[in-house]
């Protein structure tokens, strides 16, 4: 096998988040925070706050040239899910207008705050048990800063219990968010899904948040046009079909599209969409991730993913280094970096990248709970 890693490495480096756009996560991020746990009306119901989204799960891309970057904040409330959802959105309401009077605007699970150089979207849950109450707690108190590093990911796993003997009765409660539409309190499970992203990275030796940022490039950038799952969808996606053994990025980008183009085949022929069950959630037709997305569209979207599983596949097996860039810059575009640069250092060894340096994260919009598209 070709992989390429200091090739790989500089390309994740290219289409990461970058300085700036880091910066404008934490800042909006933070003085959200900082407003919610010092305001008196909130005060009353407030419980914690905690980040969700590809920010926090270090499956992020840098935001597109007419996009800002884009943050997710879970506002977990002493509310009961026996309110109405607009009592309970609109306890919300003062504390915006006080702090982002003309910034805000509702969602259908949320509040999108829209700042200068970043947007937010504030998601309200109701009232979890003791348990899970400490459990957003200790993940909310962890300095979530521009480089999210193993340490963090340690950290991250600490406040989740994630061990053996560990305290994990957040698993079987779900939190509850209000959905406007409809009036009433829906689940969703953003924990469950932080750890799993914990538990599969730690497992593909911290390769597997790099194989998501560089599928989600691909699927940006080469099948823009196409309708079908993006976003969390697609992170879910590849969460479903990325090997455990994996050595590289190169090797885990090539085995998830094979692996997504063997399983659902079937579905694709016959122009249905595969059903994937949230994480956490139980699985039945609403708590699906993919239930937003026709069966055409995620034909279109398995086509292309096929033609990426074939073109991958190959300048994984080309011997010759040069050859075997020239396809990866075809899959990836002109991000990957060209042979003959300065990043050309590869000897063809299995270079696993560090969490570290290749997690500074975010991407907009992504998790299925709070915005339409994921």
């Amino acid at each position: 096998m070709t992989t390429l890693p200091t090739l790989f490495e500089t390309f994740l480096s290219k289409i990461r988040p970058q300085d700036e756009h880091n910066d404008a996560y934490k800042e909006g991020h933070e003085t959200l925070r900082d407003h919610l746990q010092s305001d008196d009306d909130i005060d009353e119901f407030y419980i914690a706050d905690f980040l969700q989204g590809s920010y926090r799960r270090w499956t992020a891309l840098r935001p597109q040239e007419d996009e800002k970057s884009d943050v997710d904040v879970v506002f977990v409330s002493d509310l009961s899910s026996d309110l109405d959802t607009d009592v309970a959105l609109g306890k919300c309401e003062p504390f915006l207008d006080e702090h982002y009077e003309g910034q805000w605007e509702p969602n259908a699970h949320s509040y999108k705050i829209e700042e200068e150089e970043v947007e937010i979207d504030l998601v309200l849950t109701a009232a979890p048990s003791e348990a899970t109450r400490d459990v957003v707690k200790s993940l909310g108190s962890l300095d979530v800063g521009t480089a999210l590093s193993p340490d963090d990911l340690s950290s991250v796993a600490e406040a989740l219990n994630m061990s053996a003997d560990g305290d994990d009765e957040w698993k079987d409660e779900p939190l509850k968010i209000p959905h406007r539409d409809e009036n009433e309190w829906e689940n969703t499970h953003p924990l469950a899904t932080i750890a799993f992203t914990v538990n599969k990275n730690d497992i593909t030796d911290g390769h597997y948040v790099n194989v998501v940022k560089a599928i989600k490039w691909w699927r940006r950038t080469k099948t823009p046009d196409v309708e079908g799952p993006t976003s969390y969808p697609l992170e879910h996606i590849v969460g479903q079909c990325c090997p455990d053994d994996i050595d590289s990025v190169a090797e885990g980008v090539t085995r998830t599209l094979e692996e997504l183009t063997r399983r659902f085949k079937t579905d694709a022929l016959a122009e249905e969409t595969p059903v994937l069950p949230a994480h956490g959630l139980p699985e039945n037709p609403e708590n699906d991730v993919l239930k937003q997305i026709d069966g055409d569209d995620f034909a279109a979207f398995y086509d292309g993913a096929e033609d990426a599983a074939e073109l991958a596949r190959t300048a994984l097996d080309e011997e010759d280094k040069e050859t075997s860039r020239e396809y990866w810059y075809q899959l990836f575009g002109e991000q990957f970096p060209p042979f003959g640069s300065d990043d050309d250092t590869d000897d063809g060894g299995e270079k696993a990248m560090s969490v570290g340096s290749s997690s500074q994260v975010e991407d907009p919009s992504d998790h299925q709970f709070a915005k339409s598209d994921s």
